[in-house]
């Protein structure tokens, strides 16, 4: 397996809610349409109103991050993981890709990330 990852904040002026929906329905399957197929396509959306973490004040706001959003991108093998890159590279699919972008991600605020995925057993 192959994962990289985005940290994205949404625009200003849009809600998290508004910055959801354009992304899961809009954005997303544009990305489907345009690129490769991907094993796994995951959106973790931030939830800055849940209590769970109060308790010790771990607990973040939205003014406290800089990203709404960890989305994941899993692929079988690093070589799918270039070819999505390779037709991300055409200028074409890039100018659709990030003239949708503008519509709901802050300018310069979509990192990309490389991980390494290390996971212990629970006993």
């Amino acid at each position: 397996m192959f994962k990289w990852m985005m940290a994205i904040k949404r625009k200003k002026g849009i809600s998290h809610q508004e910055f959801i929906d354009y992304y899961e329905n809009i954005h997303a399957p544009l990305l489907r349409k345009l690129l490769p197929p991907m094993y796994i396509y995951r959106r973790n959306y931030l939830t800055f109103d849940d209590p769970m973490f109060a308790v010790d004040g771990r607990g973040g706001g939205d003014s406290d991050l800089d990203f709404d959003v960890i989305t994941e991108v899993i692929f079988n093998t690093r070589d799918e993981a270039l070819a999505l890159m390779a037709a991300v590279a055409k200028p074409e699919i890039f100018a659709k890709i990030k003239a949708d972008e503008d519509n709901f991600v802050e300018p310069g605020r979509a990192k990309c990330f490389v991980v390494s995925v290390y996971q212990s057993p629970i006993p």
